[in-house]
């Protein structure tokens, strides 16, 4: 973050289902002590659970209005069927120098202006679950001529969740199926590994603990970008040996390319949102 980026400590979530809790959370285990939390949702149990988590540091408001009073940042992170009525309260609000962050799926930063109008700042996320541990795969994208110092204020916030990547909104959908449906995709294969490892007659518990700290550990070595997912396959397929026996399974069945579809067929579902 440059010296001239914005900082701010005050962040509004209108909206504390999924992804705007996990946010909050993540947001509440950095290392930022400064940031306070002003949080709204119709679900005062969710607003409990936050108040809770965050003590002091949490806020609750009764309105999306008053939490934009109160912050330098609002996210709406309400689903795409509950926007219009949060737009509409938020429309005569936000003004000149404040920013409006949205995770609705499938509505654009053009939709956005054509409600709040000129004024505000806005921006686009598509963050997934893994945001709650700081760990999350956050696409960003800001309004046509956002401020520079801005922007980094906005980027310096959101990597406090995980990795953020700036990408025009036509790539938003593919982001969605990739970062936002992929831990799905992801959770499915290492249920299978895990019962793979069950009907050899290994343990449930112990075969949980090992696929998942294989996974942490896959991660870790990729993570560095010093290679690519082929190489690493590539590195520990040794010739005759059990992974390639595998690999040729997985490939006989077709997974590979069930996976590409399955990016694909989530990426066409967000387009029709």
């Amino acid at each position: 973050m440059s010296s001239e980026s914005v900082l701010y400590r005050t962040i509004g979530i209108v909206g504390l289902g999924n992804v705007g809790m996990a946010m909050a959370r993540g947001w509440l285990g950095a290392p930022y002590e400064e940031l306070e939390l002003v949080v709204c949702d119709v679900d005062a149990a969710r607003v409990a659970t936050a108040e809770e988590e965050g003590g002091a540091r949490v806020n609750a408001v009764p309105s999306p209005a008053e939490t934009a009073h109160r912050a330098d940042v609002v996210v709406v992170a309400v689903k795409p069927k509950d926007l219009d009525g949060v737009l509409g309260t938020l429309a005569g609000v936000v003004g000149t120098g404040d920013i409006v962050i949205s995770t609705a799926a499938g509505v654009e930063l053009e939709e956005l202006r054509s409600v709040l109008g000129p004024s505000p700042s806005l921006y686009r996320i598509m963050p997934n679950l893994a945001v709650a541990v700081g760990q999350g795969a956050i696409a960003l994208a800001p309004a046509a001529g956002s401020r520079q110092e801005e922007v980094e204020g906005v980027l310096h916030l959101l990597s406090l969740l995980g990795l953020v990547e700036i990408l025009p909104e036509a790539q938003f959908n593919t982001a969605t199926a990739l970062g936002g449906s992929g831990p799905g995709f992801l959770a499915l294969v290492l249920e299978a590994l895990e019962d793979g490892a069950v009907r050899m007659g290994m343990d449930r518990a112990i075969a949980r603990r090992i696929v998942r700290q294989m996974a942490l550990g896959t991660a870790q070595i990729l993570l560095p970008e010093r290679g690519s997912s082929a190489e690493l396959k590539d590195r520990v397929a040794t010739p005759g040996g059990t992974t390639i026996a595998g690999l040729a399974v997985l490939e006989d069945k077709a997974v590979r390319g069930a996976l590409l579809r399955a990016v694909e067929a989530a990426a066409e579902r967000g387009r029709r949102l």
